[in-house]
């Protein structure tokens, strides 16, 4: 059914959590699995006591701490047996999964959101949303996890309702 998973990272934990459910769903259908991270932002600014590097050395050092990152998870997942490609791109992060979405043929994107909404979401943006509104790919989106104290409210509250 499968054949390619995009799995688009940023670095943070949040991210990360798309890798075990990629991890699943390849492991049922022995998908290759594409992780892709995209360097996009601004470059930093020095000052007399704090140089800034030149774009280039920037560029040059944020692409191999991107790779280096990469390849940790990689190694992870081959380590279970997975098949693993790392792809770096310069694009902003929705436009790099979508370019490398259709470049790889990707069966399946599986991401992360970050769960936000009202204010926080208008001002933010939401990457997931703007890939899930301009492909005709698959997407699997993976929601935070919810505190462990508002999820036993919840619980607490669903018994108290049923009495």
């Amino acid at each position: 059914m499968y054949k390619k998973i995009l799995v688009p990272l940023d670095g943070s934990d949040l991210a990360e959590r798309a890798i075990w459910h990629a991890g699943e769903v390849a492991k049922g259908t022995n998908a290759e699995i594409i992780l892709l991270h995209a360097l996009y932002g601004p470059i930093p600014v020095g000052d007399d006591r704090f140089p800034r590097l030149s774009e280039k050395k920037f560029l040059e050092k944020v692409t191999r701490e991107s790779s280096k990152y990469l390849d940790r998870i990689g190694a992870e997942l081959r380590a279970k047996g997975h098949k693993v490609r790392a792809v770096i791109d310069g694009r902003p992060p929705a436009d790099a999964i979508l370019h490398v979405s259709d470049q790889e043929g990707a069966d399946l994107i599986v991401m992360s959101t970050h769960g936000r909404s009202g204010l926080s979401r208008l001002v933010m943006g939401s990457t997931a949303e703007s890939v899930l509104r301009a492909t005709h790919r698959t997407i699997m989106l993976v929601k935070p996890e919810r505190p462990a104290v508002a999820a036993q409210h919840q619980k607490e509250d669903r018994i108290a309702g049923s009495e």
